[in-house]
């Protein structure tokens, strides 16, 4: 899957401007460090329920941006029903990753078109 929908974006770009798709991008690691604390807490709790609440939160704010790939990673998380130990800070660990890329590549988008 990819990692940027480059159409959506691309509209986004054009409803918005891209300065102003450029400072939404630029807000978008705080936003996510907030989420992904609040991730990381529920995990350390065992609170499925902020688990589930946390990874929508990000999943919106991925779908916002057209950050297809985030999005998906942060379904499969709102709808995970297992082990609180390792698998889920896996899980947690692949979204920073997919989150640091889709960022870098949305930089990229702005700056090349």
């Amino acid at each position: 899957m990819e990692l940027i929908d480059i159409a959506r974006f691309d509209e986004l770009c054009d409803a918005l401007g891209k300065d102003q798709v450029l400072l939404l991008v630029d807000l978008l690691p705080a936003s996510y460090e907030e989420e992904r604390a609040r991730l990381v807490e529920a995990l350390d709790n065992k609170d499925q329920g902020g688990v589930h609440r946390s990874a929508h939160a990000i999943k919106g704010m991925a779908r916002n941006m057209a950050a297809l790939r985030l999005a998906e990673e942060a379904l499969a998380l709102e709808s995970f029903d297992g082990d609180f130990g390792d698998p889920l800070r896996d899980r947690i660990a692949a979204l920073d990753t997919t989150a640091n890329e889709t960022l870098v590549a949305m930089r990229d988008l702005l700056t090349t078109k």
